[in-house]
Order: structure tokens, then sequence, then C-alpha cells
């Protein structure tokens, strides 16, 4: 077992770049014991290795290099383990919104994927659909502080003057954000519905309306029109790409 080991032992030992020790000398954060005058160069002694595993560790488990230098200096086992205990709190926490964060990810693009499948941007048709369930987020001064917006498929519901939203779920969606209380799910009926696209800005879209409906004048149609935005500011940068799924319920007459 050697005494003393160079700083590319130290790092090799550890497979750190050696230009991090440099780093984690020059701050204070792990210096050798010795070093030689005349050439400046580092020796550890083998003890060290347990000082450095120990900074290797913390680091791995997210610790910035201020909080490690704190602890240090700090440290004994019952400030030790309650670090670790508030630091895998912490972790559970970021783990959890990560997996919020993917499972916004998989909605959108189950969503895209769906709607592309068989997508004609200048056909009209009457499709059934049956009872879907949405999240009420309420009108545009709501719309961007809502965690909803972000998170799941944005519906847009026009009714004359009016314009309010709602994050759509899937049927087989298993869980809604705590957030979330009963009176927020709401319902679009079921039916047959009056459909077509926009593709384009939403400032354009009424367009796209009285297209939908000039071509459905024959039938009894809701007054109110709902939108399901496919590509949106959150996948296509060029409003002129946004492409819109455009439905109006049939009434029965």
């Amino acid at each position: 077992m050697k005494d003393f080991l160079s700083i590319g032992e130290m790092s090799a030992l550890f497979g750190l770049n050696i230009q991090t020790l440099y780093y984690y000398d020059k701050a204070g954060i792990f210096k050798p014991r010795q070093r030689n005058e005349k050439n400046g160069r580092r020796k550890y002694e083998f003890d060290q290795i347990y000082e450095l595993a120990t900074i290797c560790y913390m680091r791995k488990l997210g610790y910035s290099l201020e909080e490690i230098t704190e602890s240090r200096s700090t440290s004994h086992s019952e400030l030790a383990l309650a670090s670790l205990k508030q630091r895998s709190e912490e972790l559970h926490k970021q783990w959890q919104e990560l997996f919020s964060i993917d499972q916004a990810i998989q909605r959108k693009l189950k969503f895209i994927e769906q709607e592309k499948q068989g997508l004609f941007t200048d056909s009209i048709s009457v499709r059934h659909f049956e009872a879907r369930k949405y999240l009420d987020i309420g009108g545009e001064e709501m719309l961007y502080s809502h965690n909803s917006f972000y998170f799941y498929p944005t519906i847009a519901f026009y009714q004359g003057d009016k314009k309010y939203f709602g994050a759509y779920l899937y049927p087989d969606e298993k869980s809604i954000p705590d957030l979330t209380v009963p009176p927020q799910i709401k319902e679009i009926p079921a039916g047959d519905f009056l459909c077509g696209y926009h593709v384009g800005p939403y400032e354009t879209i009424s367009q796209a309306f009285k297209r939908i409906r000039s071509f459905g004048s024959d039938l009894t149609l809701d007054t109110l029109t709902i939108n399901f935005n496919i590509l949106d500011q959150f996948v296509e940068n060029n409003t002129a790409n946004y492409i819109t799924h455009i439905q109006v319920r049939i009434l029965k007459p």
C-alpha cells in the first residue's frame, strides 16, 4: 500500500478529471497534504481517499459544492443522517416532478400521433364520439397559470363572444392531479359531431368555423364550437403550421 498518491493516481482511482481535483484544491474543498515547493506537485496521503470518496458520494446525491463544504465543516453522524433524510425528500419531490413532466410528454405524443392518423386537413366529415371528460380551466386569463394547460392537450370552447378552455382527459387516464377537485371535471356529451380542421394561427380560426358550419347548413348544429389543439405552440414555432381539430355537435331535430 502506497503512503502517498499523485494527483494523476488520485484522479484515475476515482475516475475524475485532473482539472476537477485542481479546482477542489483551489476552492479549499479537498487539498493535498503535501506539495513540492519547487515544482508544485501535489501529494495526497492514502487515507485522504475516504475524504474524497465522501465528496464524490455527496456529489452523486446532488449536493452542491457549497453544501458539501458546509456539511463537512459541521458534520457528525446525527447531522449527516438528518441531511440525508432531507436530501431524500428533495429527490423524491424532484422525481415526482420529473415523472409528471414525462407523463405530460407521453400524453402529448399519444394525442398528436392518434390525431395525425389519417388526417386530411381539407376534409369535413361527421364523426361519432363517446362522452369525453376534461378539466375545466376557465377563461384565457386563467390559462397560462394553470398546470393542466401544460400537462394535458388543450381544448378551446367558442360560443358567441365567449371563449374558455379545458384540458383533455383520455378515457384511460388513471390519475388526476391533486390540485383537481371533482367540480373541475366536466364532460363533452356523446354524439355526432361535424368535424373539420384549421391550419394556421388562432386569429384566423373564425374563417374555418364559417366554412365548416356552411358545409353543414342542412344540419341542426350546436352554437358551441369545440377545438382540440393538435399542433400548437408547444411543438410548432410557426403559427402558420398550427393544426386545430374543430368539432360542432349535431343536435337532433
